[in-house]
């Protein structure tokens, strides 16, 4: 009977849609994405620096800088940022 007593049921349900995520976190995680990107591109240089043969990591850079242009770009077509010129 004392287990009864300090017993409690719980029903949670949760829906996840596709669209759910506001543009805040879209943003915040596409800034982290890039982020750790940029900082891959910088260790990998270092190392590469440091190596006498570092021409074998070229490909590994090559490769994140390619990651980071389309996470670039995808930021530019979640966040609708649009970039002017004008010639004054």
């Amino acid at each position: 009977m004392d287990n009864e007593k300090n017993h409690t049921d719980v029903d949670v349900q949760f829906t996840a849609k596709k669209d759910e995520l506001s543009l805040k976190a879209k943003g915040a995680g596409l800034l982290l994405l890039i982020a750790l990107s940029i900082s891959g591109i910088i260790l990998l240089s270092l190392k590469m620096a440091e190596m006498e043969k570092g021409t074998v990591l070229f490909v590994p850079i090559m490769f994140l800088l390619y990651i980071t242009y389309n996470l670039i770009a995808t930021l530019d077509a979640v966040l609708g940022l649009t970039v002017r010129y004008r010639d004054d």
